[in-house]
């Protein structure tokens, strides 16, 4: 019985539960951010002009964390859906 199936079916599982947790991760980020921007930027002792600064910071981060692991399952489906390549990136890393 050959390996790469069973390779093939883990990466696309890893694909799956990779594209979940981006959504999981963007959720939590979009709830940490309206409680940030809830606050009292002068209760904190900043100007509200430093707070909306941290925050556009907050969004641009936030968008590169989404994209990179929207990326990761992306790469994942591709490699899942050959199944040789699969096994030996797998067994070996990427080959490029």
């Amino acid at each position: 019985m050959s390996r790469t199936k069973p390779y093939a079916q883990d990466v696309r599982d890893a694909a799956v539960a990779c594209r979940d947790s981006a959504a999981d991760v963007g959720d939590r980020l979009r709830g940490l951010r309206a409680r940030l921007a809830s606050l009292d930027a002068v209760r904190l002792g900043m100007p509200d002009a430093r707070l909306a600064d941290l925050l556009a910071g907050f969004d641009i981060y936030a968008r590169m964390l989404d994209d990179a692991l929207c990326d990761i399952a992306g790469d994942l489906r591709v490699a899942a859906g050959s199944p040789r390549r699969c096994g030996l990136e797998l067994a070996a890393g990427s080959p490029g």
